[in-house]
């Protein structure tokens, strides 16, 4: 699904949050959203998903106008939104009863996204019984079970350790590949963004604009960015962090 964004903006009373937006998300592309805290990131996300509206210009999915929220647009937060009172098998398959979906139906299907996770055995416990990254993993499970056509992620990982972080990236990543929705991530750890993601737009602080759009393509990536380092400290700088003041960026690139 192609996501159009032709001159959004977006205030909430006299708070101008997005000055002004343009650009066109391919079907199928990956792009990410880095910018301050505050600048509009996940105000765009809850525009796509149609919890809000733009306060002028247009936003269009595949050419028709986003007025509300839809099962082919599927936001995942950072915090993993499941509900407490249910199993993970239960949680993941209520994603398709929502879709009318029988429950006799769902629940083997559950079953299979759970193991795709890699939480099969975990499927009757609750979300206060496993992990802080058990849970993302049965949200993600929940998010792609009914295999949407555009897929908005805000801050998936952020309440994450590093090392978990790095190991749902990889998750992620290759779910996408199997699955290849249109992605829309907002993160402020630049080494997930430039991991994950086809294409980089940089923002600036409140009210937004695009400071930089960085198109990196379908290249094969490992956790080992080496070879996107000068990107790195172009777009650290461009946020106004010094890249010679360690203590500005943790060892992820996440800006402090």
């Amino acid at each position: 699904m192609e996501l159009q964004f032709s001159e959004v903006t977006k205030s909430f009373g006299d708070l101008n949050v997005i000055k002004q937006f343009d650009s066109t998300i391919g079907t199928g592309e990956i792009v990410a959203l880095v910018g301050p805290s505050g600048c509009g990131k996940s105000t765009l996300l809850h525009m796509v998903a149609g919890l809000e509206q733009p306060s002028t210009g247009n936003l269009r999915a595949d050419g028709q106008s986003v007025a509300k929220p839809s099962p082919k647009r599927t936001l995942v937060f950072q915090e993993h939104a499941l509900y407490p009172w249910m199993t993970l098998i239960d949680n993941v398959a209520l994603a398709l009863e929502f879709q009318d979906t029988p429950r006799k139906a769902a629940l083997p299907e559950a079953r299979k996204w759970l193991a795709r996770v890699k939480l099969d055995g975990f499927e009757d416990y609750y979300p206060h019984q496993v992990s802080g990254g058990m849970r993302q993993r049965c949200a993600l499970a929940r998010a792609f079970i009914a295999r949407p056509q555009v897929l908005l992620l805000d801050e998936p990982f952020g309440a994450l350790d590093a090392l978990t972080r790095m190991t749902l990236q990889s998750v992620l990543k290759d779910l996408i590949e199997e699955e290849r929705p249109t992605v829309v991530l907002v993160t402020h750890d630049v080494d997930e963004a430039l991991y994950l993601a086809d294409r980089v737009l940089v923002f600036s602080k409140r009210p937004a604009v695009i400071l930089k759009e960085i198109t990196l393509g379908h290249i094969p990536k490992t956790h080992d960015l080496t070879a996107f380092a000068d990107i790195r400290r172009d777009v650290l700088n461009l946020l106004g962090i010094d890249t010679d003041t360690t203590h500005a960026v943790d060892a992820e690139g996440e800006i402090s």
